[in-house]
């Protein structure tokens, strides 16, 4: 009877430790599951993080992407016109890749070049004054000369009724590429009272773009 009871015992002690090494080699094998899923997942999410970095020197703009070639916030170019205050804050010049949507606004382009011009203007007299820094010309070191394009520039010309201010862009279209735009030359006629009288002459002012 002993040895009988002995070996029963025996033989249920294998049987778990056999139950026991089973248990470990599923958690192994679900672990290792768990891992393969996650490094599948990790190199998945990759190619998404690349995507998502974009050129912190390109835009979006109403009518496409703009790649920014130069750029200064600061200039504070500031002169007296007869009774006008004019001040060019800001200069840009950036490459416009234009979406298909907007080229018939362009000629059908595909590219054209811009150069940007932020102005505050303001009127310190009573008087009507007329004055149209909208209304320029520009030129270039690469030998251009062009108009601003009034459909895309802000309303700061015009007549001023008064003590009034109008801040906004004066939007130039070159056919040379940005970085080969170093100096341009801005052109404003002097402004003039409401018998078209001129009250100062014509204004001239370098800007470097590199």
């Amino acid at each position: 009877m002993k040895r009988l009871i002995v070996g029963t015992s025996l033989t249920a002690a294998l049987l778990l430790a056999g139950c026991g090494e089973t248990t470990t080699d599923t958690s192994e094998e679900k672990t290792t599951e768990v891992k393969g899923e996650e490094t599948q997942e990790t190199a998945a999410k990759e190619p998404e993080k690349k995507e998502e970095a974009t050129d912190p020197n390109t835009e979006k703009s109403d009518f496409g992407m703009e790649k920014i070639q130069y750029k200064k916030d600061d200039l504070g170019i500031t002169t007296k016109l007869g009774p006008m205050n004019f001040k060019i804050n800001t200069v840009k010049t950036s490459r416009l890749m234009i979406d298909e949507a907007s080229r018939g606004m362009f000629e059908d382009k595909e590219e054209v070049t811009l150069i940007v011009l932020g102005v505050d203007v303001e009127n310190t007299s009573d008087d009507t004054v007329s004055f149209y820094p909208d209304q320029a010309t520009l030129t270039t070191n690469t030998g251009e000369q062009i108009e601003s394009e009034l459909m895309f520039v802000d309303q700061v010309g015009g007549d001023f009724i008064g003590k009034v201010k109008k801040s906004g862009e004066v939007v130039f279209l070159a056919e040379s590429e940005p970085k080969e735009i170093t100096q341009i030359k801005y052109i404003v006629e002097g402004p003039s009272d409401a018998n078209f009288e001129p009250l100062a002459e014509q204004y001239t002012v370098e800007i470097p773009t590199k």
